[in-house]
């Protein structure tokens, strides 16, 4: 009866390959994290250039698109919105949308909206 004192070539290559399905679960794990934080890095960044636009055109409405120079770009529409009959005020729905490409053929946008109120003078009746 032989003594057993080492592994069998069985048993390491057995150890080896599970080894192997672990690593390349782990990496998946972590090449999926960080597609997941550059994606929500990517809808940070836009979150941000819409609000800054936002206030931007609210002070001044005025339709128009452009670019922030980092691969987002804008659109702005300016919409009269429904009006009271005997108002003193106009109300305008103030559209910005901000678009980005993920990949060369994937874009992505983000859409923000609010309402922007015009005081009526006279000379504008």
């Amino acid at each position: 009866m032989r003594n057993k004192l080492g592994f069998t070539l069985i048993e390491v290559i057995v150890a080896m390959a599970i080894l192997a399905i672990m690593l390349v679960t782990i990496m998946q794990l972590f090449s999926g994290g960080l597609k997941a934080s550059r994606t929500s890095c990517n809808y940070t960044r836009a979150i941000v250039h819409a609000k800054d636009k936002m206030e931007e055109l609210l002070e001044k409405p005025e339709q128009g698109s452009g670019d922030f120079g980092d691969g987002f770009e804008w659109a702005s529409t300016i919409e009269p919105y429904k009006e009271p009959d005997d108002s003193q005020f106009k109300l305008l729905k103030v559209i910005v949308k901000i678009s980005w490409y993920k990949a060369p053929e994937q874009q992505n946008s983000l859409e923000l909206l609010s309402m922007k109120t015009i005081k009526i003078t006279e000379n504008e009746n």
